[in-house]
């Protein structure tokens, strides 16, 4: 597969990318793969794929990592083993960080949201806690984009009694759908697919999907993601209230 000038230049001068030649059909493909995924999340995310297809004409990735702490910091002294009830009933324990400090916060309908800033502001992390009987898919049904938009615009400063546990998380999302709804679906589709600006050729895209980790913790949160494409060849403020903001079961 030999790469047109123009798509070369345009990865380098404006993503700051770079390209390499492998051989997919050797084992140590995946190794360069996944040995770039870690350099670029900090060991975050050390692998990415298991192994390569021969039949790939390249592999297309994206990282992105976030290492943000927290504008008002937990004492690593008042974190304590505490509750957690899950879906399915059972209670777990975990190491739940506490803290009272102010946040901006509201009360909207079935759930209530409070946002983190990480250092000068500029990031927040904003958790969504649905009512105790509700749950996170409830929550979620009637969550759009505006909807969270709003609840942001919305809230105001109070004193928190906040719990928040510790905790990482690690997810694997397929991406085919989503690229496909948001207004591209014919890059998947080996007749329809036009990446003639990249390189001659029927060439398509056969799976893309992200997986990303997040990690929080007392001084604050680590978080990165990876994507990968695979090409083929067809063959306002008010008064100060005190309000309690306990993380003790799934959170968004």
């Amino acid at each position: 597969l030999s790469l047109k000038k123009d798509y070369r230049k345009c990865v380098k001068d404006i993503y700051g990318g770079g390209i390499e030649a492998l051989d997919f059909a050797s084992p140590e493909a995946a190794g360069r793969i996944n040995k770039w995924c870690g350099e670029q999340t900090d060991g975050m995310i050390p692998q990415i794929i298991d192994e390569t297809s021969p039949a790939a004409l390249a592999y297309v990735l994206n990282a992105i990592y976030f290492n943000g702490t927290w504008q008002k910091q937990f004492d690593e002294r008042q974190t304590k083993e505490e509750q957690f009830f899950a879906y399915t009933r059972d209670i777990r324990h975990v190491k739940m960080m506490n803290r009272q400090a102010k946040y901006n916060y509201m009360k909207d309908g079935k759930f209530a949201a409070l946002t983190m800033p990480y250092g000068n502001g500029s990031f927040a992390m904003t958790v969504l806690l649905p009512d105790e009987g509700s749950s996170v898919k409830e929550m979620m049904a009637g969550l759009s984009a505006e909807k969270l938009a709003d609840v942001k615009s919305k809230m105001s400063e109070y004193t928190v009694n906040l719990k928040l546990p510790r905790f990482n998380t690690e997810t694997r999302q397929e991406l085919k759908e989503i690229i496909s709804k948001a207004g591209a679906p014919s890059m998947f589709n080996q007749e329809k697919a036009d990446f003639r600006k990249m390189a001659e050729g029927g060439i398509a895209v056969s799976e893309m999907f992200q997986k990303a980790k997040i990690e929080v913790s007392e001084k604050g949160t680590k978080a990165a993601a990876v994507t990968m494409g695979v090409m083929t060849m067809s063959l306002r403020p008010q008064q100060t209230q005190h309000v309690e903001f306990c993380c003790n079961r799934p959170f968004v």
